[in-house]
């Protein structure tokens, strides 16, 4: 048990002084879990926070388009927004706008709710021993839920200390396009709902996986063996019916202020369509490699392959990333082809889920090399060169980025293709460059672990040093 971590029961005390004792506790207890886990905090800033930060823009925007008339859009424009045009009738500018940033935000939440899975398990043996010595579960599920909160919160300040600046920034772009009249000032609906959002968020993925890790037995610290977490127990229906229940509610959240009732409905439904789409397309490829030919092709592909199936979880969040991951770059790449200067605006749009999925497929593939680290040096500490495990783990990102971001880039074709589509060729092109791009981040995201690999000694990776 780490020697941060404070143990047993809060401190007793009479009735009047009880309270304060448990604040500070609570106190003692959060700081002692933030020097430990400052990798929660940085992912708050870099994670939770653009996507908040995007949100502020565009839900802003959104409450602008209501307080002006209908507008029609120049003809050729329409197209740049990469929906149908009965979908973006029936939702409206105010809607597509609401409903990217919802995009961006669960793309963050995505790459939060994966870290905190590591967190979680990793102080598994923690948590159940404070159980052990006598701390009852509800109090912990509170201690946990008070993680999540203050992460955040965390998030939600930064994104709303960026999302200001960044609403004034595209607001040239946006005013031109959609021929808004008024000069910029931030409706304040907008702030208070992305903060909302931002917190919930938080709350709900990291939350129920907090809720998830106190369900531990607290006999297995005292037998000196590592509890084991019902997380691990984690696989597509679980993973697929929190997701799209979450997806739907923050729909609902962000929607329900700014949409009419049919819009925000509408976005809701999409909310849990796409949720249940990449979900599923996550996990279906996950199944996939596990059936990938083995006989007859060379060792390093064998041990790659066979890493792949030890660690489904790991493998199919990221290749939930790399799906996300693609189909935002395809989405910027088709819109900047399809409406060119003519509409900029709908680039910067684009381009904010571009960023957010990028930063998921960077710190997933990061988060699951290094939560391997020591796998991988037991490998070498037996005898196996560092030259191979490189090469071993290059072939298995290699293998989960070709297979994420080919369909990533075919979810973007199919889009582009019903929202009216154009020159095939180039689309083509785009996506062949796209899946390539989704190579090249696995690649990058890989970099921590293969550093340490190749500077580090075996020992000290086993022993967590």
């Amino acid at each position: 048990m780490s020697k941060h971590l404070p143990t047993g029961k809060p401190p007793q005390a009479d009735a009047r002084s009880q309270p304060f004792a448990r604040l500070r506790f609570v106190g003692v207890y959060l700081w002692s879990t933030a020097r430990q886990e400052h990798g929660l905090g940085l992912l708050a800033l870099v994670g939770l926070g653009p996507g908040v930060a995007f949100l502020v823009a565009w839900l802003h925007l959104a409450l602008a388009l209501r307080q002006v008339s209908a507008i029609a859009l120049p003809q050729g424009q329409a197209t740049g927004w990469l929906l149908p045009p009965l979908l973006l009738n029936l939702l409206g500018l105010d809607g597509v706008l609401a409903g990217v940033g919802l995009v961006t935000l669960l793309i963050g939440c995505l790459g939060l709710a994966n870290a905190y899975v590591a967190s979680v398990e990793r102080r598994s043996s923690d948590l159940s021993l404070l159980l052990a010595l006598g701390m009852g579960r509800g109090w912990l599920r509170l201690l946990l839920l008070a993680e999540a909160g203050l992460t955040g919160l965390l998030g939600s300040a930064a994104g709303l200390l960026l999302g200001i600046p960044f609403a004034s920034v595209v607001w040239p772009a946006a005013q031109r396009y959609l021929g808004l009249p008024a000069p910029f000032v931030l409706d304040g609906r907008a702030l208070a709902v992305a903060c909302l959002a931002g917190v919930l968020a938080a709350l709900l993925f990291m939350g129920t996986i907090a809720l998830l890790g106190v369900a531990v037995d607290p006999a297995y610290p005292l037998r000196g063996a590592r509890a084991p977490s019902p997380i691990t127990r984690w696989r597509e229906w679980e993973t697929a019916r929190y997701g799209t229940l979450y997806a739907g509610l923050l729909a609902l959240v962000v929607g329900l202020p700014v949409l009419p009732l049919a819009a925000t409905g509408l976005l809701v439904l999409l909310a849990v369509a796409l949720s249940l789409l990449l979900t599923g397309g996550g996990w279906l490829l996950t199944r996939l490699y596990a059936r990938l030919p083995l006989s007859g092709q060379s060792l390093l592909w064998q041990m790659a392959l066979e890493s792949l199936a030890r660690h489904p979880r790991h493998t199919a969040g990221l290749s939930l990333a790399m799906i996300t991951g693609s189909y935002g770059v395809g989405l910027a790449s088709l819109a900047l082809m399809t409406s060119g200067r003519r509409a900029l605006f709908v680039v910067w749009v684009a381009g904010g889920v571009l960023v957010a999925a990028a930063g998921l497929v960077l710190t997933a593939a990061a988060l699951a090399a290094l939560e391997r680290r020591q796998e991988l040096a037991l490998l070498v500490a037996l005898g196996t060169r560092p030259s191979r495990v490189l090469r071993m783990i290059l072939i298995e990102y290699g293998v989960v980025a070709l297979g994420g971001g080919s369909a990533g880039a075919l979810l973007a074709l199919v889009n582009w293709a019903l929202a009216g589509g154009g020159v095939w060729w180039s689309a083509l092109l785009i996506g062949g460059l796209d899946v390539l791009a989704a190579l090249l981040s696995a690649w990058i995201g890989a970099a921590p672990v293969l550093w340490r690999i190749s500077r580090r000694s075996p020992g000290r990776e086993l022993r967590g040093e």
